[in-house]
């Protein structure tokens, strides 16, 4: 755990001596929180919130923290960093409370969510028609997918074919894995040969294969994948980039707070407390101008 964290730090410093890249302050894994510029607190948004929460003053957020910029550790090995970071506080300013996050593992989010461990989820989720059975949605942020292969290679990734007869991996539990089960086909029918999938627990762990030639390509989210090319030019590079994909907040299926939490992203969407921290976090064309409820049916 400590060396892939290792990784994903040493990315991050080049930051400081890098410029111009895009991600102004994140290189530094400043813990210091975006605040709203127009007050943090509305005691009736506080006054919805079950009992337990307002004792215990904050919201638990399940967060998977091998994924910057969205969420990663600091430099101290401990706090938690990042723009799903940022969110999660803002979005408990305007409920007067805090935000407190729970490092967890992408496939054990929605789970968690079920058996009440987390009140939110700020993960990178895509609100797939599976994932919406068992959880509410609140969107959030414009994301996608991207190929991220390592520096000495050549290839371009444009479409699942591109990925025929090489070694590809992927998150345990992601959205990118689902996507490549279902089109597990694309070779045969083009007449060539399968890629070789190879599943890893988080996002630092699948970067480390890459840097050390066990996977030819990583296909994750776009936010990560444009975050370590940008960082670390001279070891990786975005081979290709995919189709854009609604990002979204979870919450407990047919939660009290989906309605409260819809409205609190409404608002910092609003006062441009949400365009400051996707300027904070170099995410700026991720920018979403309004968000939605997004629930499923059984």
């Amino acid at each position: 755990m400590h060396r892939t964290r290792r990784l994903l730090a040493g990315v991050s410093a080049l930051v400081l001596t890098l410029t111009g890249c895009g991600l102004g302050s994140a290189g530094t894994a400043d813990p210091a929180l975006v605040t709203r510029p127009h007050g943090r607190c509305d005691p009736a948004m506080n006054a919805a919130l079950s009992a337990p929460i307002r004792q215990r003053g904050a919201f638990q957020v399940a967060m998977v923290p091998d994924t910057p910029p969205m969420a990663y550790y600091a430099e101290d090995d401990a706090t938690i960093v990042g723009f799903d970071r940022d969110m999660s506080q803002a979005i408990a300013d305007v409920f007067c409370v805090g935000a407190a996050p729970i490092p967890t593992n992408i496939d054990a989010v929605v789970p968690g969510l079920a058996a009440g461990r987390y009140d939110l989820v700020l993960a990178s989720l895509g609100p797939t028609a599976e994932r919406r059975k068992k959880a509410d949605f609140v969107t959030y942020y414009n994301g996608g997918q991207g190929f991220l292969a390592g520096r000495g290679t050549t290839f371009p990734v444009n479409s699942y074919a591109d990925l025929c007869g090489r070694a590809v991996g992927v998150v345990v539990g992601s959205v990118q894995q689902t996507q490549l089960d279902q089109a597990a086909d694309t070779c045969a029918a083009a007449g060539r040969p399968a890629w070789r999938l190879s599943l890893f627990p988080n996002g630092s762990a699948a970067v480390l294969a890459l840097r050390s030639s066990r996977i030819d390509v990583l296909y994750f989210s776009i936010s990560l994948t444009q975050y370590v090319a940008s960082k670390s030019p001279d070891l990786f590079r975005l081979a290709g980039r995919y189709k854009r994909a609604i990002v979204a907040l979870g919450l407990k299926r047919d939660s009290p707070l989906t309605g409260a939490v819809h409205e609190a992203v409404k608002r910092l969407m609003a006062d441009g407390t949400y365009r400051t921290i996707l300027d904070k976090w170099g995410l700026q064309e991720n920018q979403l101008d309004g968000t939605e409820i997004l629930k499923g049916r059984s």
